[in-house]
Order: C-alpha cells, then structure tokens, then sequence
C-alpha cells in the first residue's frame, strides 16, 4: 500500500509577491496611457476592428436565419449577435437582439411556449437592421419599441 502525502493549502500575502514595476515606472506607465497619442492610437485600432466585428455580426444573422424554428439555435445565435453588435456600430441590432434575448429569457422563466412569430419577427428586424447601410438610430429605436411592447404583451398574457 502506498502513502499519499497531503499538502495543506499554503496563503501568501499580496505583499509577499514581487512588484512587476516600481511605483516610479507605474506612474509613468499611466502617464502614457492617459497621453492624448495613447487615446488616438487606441482610437485607430478600435476602427479598425469594426470592419470585422460587423463581418461577424452578419455571418451570425445568416446563422441565426439558417436555424429555421430550432429554438435552441436562435436562443444560442441571438446572444452572441446581442454582445457584439452594438461594438461593432450596430445599436439597432444589439437593442432588437437583446429584446428577443429577454422575450426567450422570459419564456423559459415561466416556462411557456416561445411564439414563433415574435421570434421570426425579431429575427426579420434583426436581419434588415445589420444589413442595412446605415444605421438608422431614431428609426431603429421606433421598432425595438414596438418590438419590445409585444414583447410585454405577450409575457403578461403568458404569466396569466
């Protein structure tokens, strides 16, 4: 029979750690971080992320077209359009994919029937709004309110 040594669990201080750099070097470091070049460079790397974030975005909204009343896949693709699409410029569609979020949400709160026509309502206005050219801020806040107040509707009847 072998023995098996039990080590006990050792703590270490936060002080018993070493610095990764002197208080010196750490006020410098945030000099630069705050320096107007540090903020335009940081602006110039932003833009050029958004080309491919609103790229992925659109290859999720096809996903999410393609799931073709599999909740599960819409439940799945909707969330992850909702975390990036307004990073990538695209508020209309980040606000419309977090309502039909918080309507499946809801839905399997109380566990009720998720209708497929809000579903494929929300997923029609999610699809229009990320193609689109521009996005349309004030025409897109007149949906998502719509969207949102059939959205209130139909979880207070279902909560009944």
């Amino acid at each position: 029979m072998t023995k098996h040594a039990t080590a006990e669990a050792q703590f270490i201080t936060p002080e018993a750690y070493p610095q990764l750099m002197s208080k010196r070097g750490a006020a410098q470091a945030m000099k630069v971080l705050r320096s107007a070049q540090t903020s335009v460079k940081a602006q110039v790397a932003f833009e050029a992320a958004v080309p491919p974030m609103r790229a992925a975005i659109l290859q999720y909204v096809d996903e999410l077209e393609d799931c073709a009343g599999d909740m599960s896949c819409v439940f799945d693709k909707v969330h992850e359009i909702r975390g990036f699409a307004e990073t990538a410029g695209l508020m209309t569609t980040g606000r419309i994919a977090d309502i039909l979020c918080r309507y499946m949400d809801d839905m399997y709160r109380i566990k009720k029937p998720i209708d497929t026509v809000i579903v494929n309502l929300h997923v029609a206005a999610i699809a229009r709004a990320a193609r689109a050219e521009d996005d349309d801020v004030k025409l897109g806040e007149v949906v998502a309110r719509q969207l949102a107040a059939l959205v209130a509707h139909r979880i207070a009847d279902a909560s009944r």
